[in-house]
């Protein structure tokens, strides 16, 4: 079943992060209880999903990979994006790390240039999507004196 809602999506985010809160406080708050613990509560059984990140080292191909809890997806919408389709397409693109931007292999034990891709490991049962439709620029004022 696939439900659309047009509410704030910052409202949403928030109201789903006071739910999970609201369970974990009669166990002492966030902070006191167990990750594991954590995702057993109803709330993360219903919009808990894992994000499994892969990088891996363009010197020794060594392969790297974490899992994060997630209670929503963020979407970029930019570019030659046009469709929830194209943007999970670019979410779950490979992405090279080189430059100001390195990856620290462990196996290395150095800065080297690498490969990292994102991909969900386990899809929530009710998944939120925030499409985040801005693009943060840099830019320099020179002032002349």
């Amino acid at each position: 079943m696939f439900i659309c809602s047009l509410c704030n999506l910052n409202t949403t985010r928030h109201l789903v992060m006071s739910m999970q809160a609201a369970c974990l406080d009669g166990l002492g708050g966030e902070k006191h209880v167990e990750p594991s613990l954590q995702e057993t509560t109803l709330i993360q059984q219903m919009f808990g999903g894992r994000l499994k990140s892969k990088v891996k080292c363009l010197r020794c191909y060594h392969e790297s990979e974490r899992y994060e809890n997630i209670m929503d997806l963020t979407l970029e919408i930019h570019g030659w994006v046009e469709s929830l389709q194209d943007a999970l397409t670019q979410f779950t693109a490979p992405e090279d790390l080189d430059g100001d931007n390195m990856y620290k292999c462990g196996s290395c034990a150095a800065y080297v240039k690498a490969r990292k891709q994102l991909s969900v490991h386990e899809v929530p049962n009710i998944l939120t999507v925030v499409l985040k439709r801005f693009q943060v620029i840099v830019f320099v004022l020179n002032f002349i004196t």
